[in-house]
């Protein structure tokens, strides 16, 4: 059930044609702008039964509002909710937003919500603004040959998942099931299958995205080719992605599960994890994420462990399994399982709850993972005041013979294309139970991070990639990519959003200039 080439350029032809948005005289959207005054009146007009304004009165409002992960974005009011069912909805709501700000209408700022799993505030929402939520553009339809699925932004990976696992098929995307397609797909992507395929966002063959004019176009290697690879690592920068077509392959249940080890492990796992990232010995079927965890200051070493065969304690792994273990839970299982597992423990455990992310990368030292690791273990120590403090450190590999792979399939924003080192990721996810600690924690983790990145410099072993997905919103993942990247980004801009609507009227996100 392979994507054969003819299949692949057929679909890509068919995409390459430009949508015909079902769009208003302008001079009817001035009039009703001028006439409401407000943006969110005008797309009521124009949107009838698809903009939510009341918290109080509006189902629509309150679910969307609930439905984010953390307590910063649920704390955040929008003056109304647009919750698009069509790819014309969110070219007609973009063509409304981007007349009123060519109307100097200023207040008119909106954001972009998928999913809406980035947890600092007004990443995906907008205090008295206007709040896009993609989340009824679920669509999950495979092509007839099983080739090519095309995938709604709007979806989450436990949506996507089942259908696939039902035909023995997988795509490159998340490894839990609540996160989100469309942030995911923008800002990279890692997957339990890109030591085979590399980073999601390399396995897209064609974005259907909404425009600053409201037109609705097709990027793919034919078709909007420069817009093509700006989207993969662009982020919110350049358009609103409604539909991916992604590449499928054939994918079969395989071997997985969670391992769970006493703290006392330490050194001897972070040794594993060097070794394990050295691409000369790298097993492409292999997937880990190495998570040291602190439930209320204590400790805990957490694997999640996928290898993409059904070939149970592969000899890759064997060193870690020779540790002591508290609990294992590896098995046979289909894609599925695998990220409902990792869901289910974390997601109930921080739904609601303040949360933070941040990150850095470093090539696999342990010396540096292992000093790492003792910064890290002295923050939460400093943190024991605050409530119900979750604390996670987690290292991934990210090996050359993974990133390398976007090559192959025309290449990435992300800047990897200029090294050729292995690399680990380490990220911090704090959750934490009371808003009125949210300043202290978050001084706390950027201080962390801070000295963290001069240690890595002083031991030789930094690398100024910041992966976007996991980036705090002090950090700059868009620096991260290098200048010239950077000033590919801020070209495409020009060429598809000349007024800069989306880099002055969407303020969430990590901003070509600034981010």
């Amino acid at each position: 059930m392979s994507l054969s080439k003819s299949a692949t350029i057929l679909i890509i032809l068919l995409n390459s044609l430009s949508i015909e948005a079902t769009l208003p005289d302008i001079n009817v959207v001035k009039s009703q702008l001028k006439q409401s005054g407000t943006c969110c009146s005008s797309l009521g007009y124009f949107l009838p039964g698809k903009v939510h304004y009341n918290l109080l009165t509006d189902l629509g409002y309150q679910n969307s509002l609930l439905s984010y992960w953390s307590q910063q974005e649920q704390s955040i009011h929008p003056a109304c909710i647009v919750i698009p069912t069509s790819s014309n909805d969110v070219s007609l709501a973009v063509y409304v937003l981007n007349t009123a700000y060519s109307m100097s209408m200023r207040e008119c700022q909106f954001a972009i919500r998928s999913a809406g799993h980035t947890p600092q505030a007004g990443a995906a929402n907008i205090d008295g603004g206007i709040t896009i939520d993609l989340q009824s553009l679920d669509e999950v339809t495979v092509s007839s040959d099983y080739g090519v699925a095309s995938i709604g932004t709007g979806n989450r990976w436990g949506n996507i998942y089942p259908t696939l696992d039902a035909l023995n098929l997988a795509m490159i995307g998340g490894r839990v099931s609540d996160v989100g397609v469309g942030g995911l797909m923008t800002g990279g992507g890692v997957s339990f299958f890109s030591g085979r395929y590399g980073f999601a966002c390399d396995n897209v063959l064609n974005y259907e995205v909404v425009l600053a004019s409201g037109a609705i176009v097709n990027a793919n290697s034919t078709s909007n080719p420069s817009l093509y690879r700006a989207l993969k690592g662009g982020s919110n920068n350049l358009g609103i992605i409604t539909r991916f077509d992604v590449r499928l392959f054939s994918q079969g249940p395989f071997w997985g599960g969670t391992l769970t080890q006493p703290i006392t492990n330490k050194d001897a796992v972070i040794s594993f994890i060097a070794n394990f990232t050295n691409s000369a010995t790298y097993d492409p079927s292999a997937a880990l994420i190495t998570n040291f965890a602190w439930d209320n200051g204590i400790p805990l070493i957490i694997h999640d462990i996928e290898y993409t065969k059904p070939q149970p304690y592969p000899p890759i792994f064997s060193p870690l399994f020779a540790l002591p273990q508290i609990d294992n839970t590896m098995r046979i299982a289909p894609l599925s399982s695998f990220t409902t597992e990792i869901a289910a423990s974390s997601g109930p455990t921080t739904d609601g709850r303040s949360n933070l992310f941040a990150t850095l990368t470093s090539t696999p030292s342990e010396a540096f993972m292992s000093a790492f690791y003792s910064l890290v273990d002295a923050t939460v120590t400093s943190l024991s005041h605050v409530t119900d403090l979750l604390f996670t450190l987690t290292y991934q590999p990210l090996p050359y013979t993974l990133y390398s792979k976007s090559g192959a399939t025309g290449g990435n924003v992300l800047g990897l294309d200029r090294f050729s080192a292995d690399f680990v990721n380490a990220l911090a996810v704090v959750s934490w139970a009371l808003p009125s600690d949210d300043a202290v924690v978050y001084a706390a983790v950027q201080q962390l991070f801070e000295d963290g990145e001069a240690l890595a410099k002083s031991m030789g072993v930094w690398n100024e990639f910041v992966y976007l997905n996991y980036a705090a919103q002090w950090q700059k993942p868009v620096s991260g990519y290098g200048e010239t990247n950077r000033a590919f980004l801020e070209e495409v801009s020009m060429e598809v959003d000349p007024g800069g609507l989306f880099q002055t009227q969407v303020p969430g996100g990590f901003k070509l200039a600034t981010g």
